[in-house]
């Protein structure tokens, strides 16, 4: 191991030493077949369930594809054969459930990869449909607490030197009323810049989903949801529906419940929009070498975002209290992920 002490940096500025770095020759094996490749290891004294986290250039050495959903990994071999490499699914969602708790056991492996998340509609608590993990990224430095004029206050990091305390406070002050303190104060987006439209196949039939029996405990939960979606305008009694879906109610791994709303049928109907993503890894890229970065929060984004009045009926979901629909964009829908991008 050759001594390095340089740290390196997560996306919410945290920070881990390093100990040193090594080369290995690492061999990735399907069956008989193998592919060595030069592999530079950064070494980090950090508690984790993974033990090798492969880096895009190492990805990029081996010509290699990765699968999420399928937890899987594909490469060419050095005779052109494709060789393909699966992970435990079991031991990848013990290993991911570690990351969320670390205190649960684990047992570790080389190379596990992330369990695909769920694609039906979210929302959350506090009405933040961002959703799975329900541990929230706590500060990586010291804190005070920074008054505003309104009563309020922000945390900034004891770490910032004066000169950047005196540009950001008078910039933080001075826009205290462009930040959204609760749900309710989230500003939406004009419906002349973007909203939803849903466009669905002109030989498809309405759909009303048979009504789904809730447990006492479960009914409790979702008449929570409403009111507290109700609350913010955020949905809307619905009158002689055509189409309906039922709540389903999510376990969360901190004993609470989560409310989703089985949009199944009503994607079904709906043609895909092929809106071209953009690329995360050359956004990331792009950040290299900047002395500031700094995050925009779009929380609760999609919420933002209004329902075209074309098809918020459309969204109506069940409830044992009374039938409601959408205002704003939820979570579920086939091709929301293009509205946000275009939004």
């Amino acid at each position: 191991m050759v001594p390095y002490d340089e740290p390196i940096y997560g996306f919410s500025s945290e920070q881990v030493s390093t100990r040193g770095y090594i080369d290995l020759h690492t061999v990735f094996r399907d069956g008989t077949q193998t592919k060595t490749i030069p592999i530079h290891f950064l070494i980090v004294d950090a508690p984790t369930s993974y033990n090798v986290l492969l880096g895009r250039p190492s990805l990029n050495t081996l010509g290699a594809v990765v699968s999420t959903p399928h937890l899987a990994m594909k490469f060419p071999s050095p005779s052109g054969d494709i060789l393909t490499i699966h992970c435990d699914q079991c031991l990848a969602r013990e290993c991911y459930m570690a990351t969320l708790h670390p205190q649960l056991p684990i047992q570790q492996t080389n190379h596990i990869e992330q369990p695909p998340s769920s694609g039906i509609a979210l929302s959350g608590e506090d009405l933040d449909p961002r959703v799975g993990r329900d541990v929230r990224l706590e500060p990586v430095e010291e804190t005070s607490p920074l008054e505003l004029p309104n009563g309020l206050s922000f945390n900034l990091g004891t770490s910032l030197n004066s000169d950047e305390r005196t540009i950001i406070i008078p910039i933080l002050v001075s826009n205290t009323d462009l930040f959204a303190w609760s749900a309710a104060d989230l500003p939406g987006v004009d419906p002349l810049v973007a909203s939803h439209k849903l466009s669905i196949y002109k030989e498809a039939r309405y759909l009303s989903q048979k009504k789904c029996k809730l447990g006492e405990e479960r009914r409790l939960a979702a008449k929570a949801e409403v009111d507290k979606l109700l609350s913010v305008v955020f949905i809307e009694e619905a009158q002689y529906t055509t189409w309906l879906s039922n709540v389903v109610l999510v376990k969360k791994a901190n004993g609470k419940w989560r409310m989703c709303v089985d949009y199944t049928d009503l994607n079904k109907a709906c043609p895909r929009d092929a809106y071209p993503l953009p690329n995360i890894d050359r956004l990331v890229d792009g950040a290299t070498g900047n002395k500031v970065l700094s995050f925009l929060d779009a929380y609760s984004g999609y919420n933002q975002i209004p329902m075209a009045a074309s098809g918020m009926n459309k969204t109506a979901f069940i409830t044992d209290d009374a039938n409601y629909f959408y205002r704003v964009m939820p979570f579920g829908l086939k091709n929301v992920a293009a509205t946000y991008q275009t939004g």
